[in-house]
């Protein structure tokens, strides 16, 4: 657990008097100034809690955790002052997001407890952010690698669906990488309710009848319903929904939403969900790209040149490289589909290679089903 604490107070009398109060309690670092605990922040940080006081010169205690708010959004945040007034306080808690307001002076045993409880506080974020990041997540990827098994035309694109989608959003600094992933991976979720051969005909780039047409661009909707209702996942049931619209505001659904207005999670996925359609086709990937900076309004021209420039570092560092189906590890990409011996795609290309999907290969492989070696892409397509 970390229990790293940070203490700030341009009194060196009071900081001594903490430091009694916490040695050989918790890790303690001390500054007297604001540029002093910013630098110790982004030297030592993160640290599970930071107390400042309030009026110091240069440099106020609410500039300083707002400041420690940019820099590590987790760190719990107190302020402690002799200036008890309310304008202080609500200054404080708007602008730093501040835990705790304690005033001078505070007794000891007041201000040891209220450090312990903002070390459970950020003890509490970690556990949430690791049941959303590696159980829920870890659990739908499972489920997602069952039904690409059942339902490959739809759930075997999600691999480089989600590589590219987390990539984009790491360039633009979205906060919740974790929303972005489980979009991602569940994207396609709408498409059980669609027949096969009308999926097969969309990812084709076939023309659809009306009918047709309707079913397909009902998927999003459909995943937005299953979703929901799940605590949690009200803005990834929302990005889904949003995922086929258009730039400039036509598209699905049916809306008054354009721009900048549309999540950005949507956005994203629209530019990996149709880039992922087109070179699965066997299209280049600098040709897929320009077919869609052709098509006006339709993408974020941002998140379209982030893809863009990511397509051309790939081109340059990646080498295809073949390897024995033992040798095979996770994370790694198929370079080309994998036929079987009548010619027929058992799996896309351009899939990340999981665990599941190693277990396939050697079924096949036993089954002689499949040739060896297979050529793949060595490299993660995002770290």
């Amino acid at each position: 657990m970390n229990k790293k604490v940070l203490l700030v107070d341009d009194d060196v009398n009071i900081l001594a008097a903490y430091r009694r109060v916490l040695r050989g309690k918790l890790e303690l670092s001390v500054a007297d100034n604001g540029k002093e605990a910013l630098n110790i922040l982004k030297n030592a940080g993160p640290f599970a809690v930071i107390v400042s006081d309030y009026r110091m010169p240069e440099m106020d205690g609410i500039e300083i955790l707002a400041r420690a708010r940019d820099l590590f959004p987790d760190t719990v945040r107190i302020m402690l002052t002799g200036q008890a007034d309310m304008q202080a306080a609500i200054d404080a808690i708007n602008q730093g997001n501040i835990f705790r307001f304690l005033t001078k002076p505070c007794p000891s045993e007041v201000f040891l407890k209220q450090v312990y409880v903002g070390i459970e506080q950020y003890r509490l974020i970690h556990a949430e952010r690791e049941l959303l990041d590696q159980t829920l997540k870890g659990s739908i990827k499972v489920l997602v690698d069952i039904l690409a098994l059942v339902n490959p035309m739809a759930f075997s694109r999600l691999g480089l669906i989600r590589s590219l989608a987390k990539n984009l959003a790491i360039q633009l600094q979205v906060k919740d990488i974790w929303k972005v992933e489980l979009a991602a991976l569940l994207s396609q979720i709408g498409c059980v309710t669609v027949p096969p051969q009308i999926l097969q005909r969309a990812f084709r780039q076939e023309d659809l009848n009306p009918q047709e047409t309707a079913l397909f661009y009902s998927h999003p909707q459909i995943g937005c319903d299953l979703l929901k209702y799940i605590p949690r996942m009200e803005e990834v049931a929302e990005a889904i929904n949003y995922q086929m619209k258009n730039f400039d505001g036509s598209g699905y659904p049916p809306s008054s939403l354009g721009g900048e207005d549309i999540p950005l999670v949507s956005r994203i996925l629209r530019v990996a969900g149709d880039f992922e359609v087109l070179i699965s086709t066997s299209m280049p990937e600098m040709k897929a790209i320009r077919i869609m900076q052709e098509k006006e309004g339709v993408y974020d021209p941002v998140i379209l040149d982030l893809l863009k420039a990511e397509v051309i570092k790939l081109e340059q560092e990646r080498t295809p490289v073949l390897y024995a189906i033992y040798e095979l590890q996770p994370g790694m990409i198929l370079a080309e589909d994998i036929l079987d011996g009548n010619g027929l795609v058992l799996i896309t290309k351009y899939q990340e290679i999981t665990d599941v999907l190693i277990t396939r290969l050697k079924n096949y492989s036993r089954m002689g089903m499949i040739q060896e070696p297979i050529k793949v892409i060595s490299q993660r397509t995002v770290s």
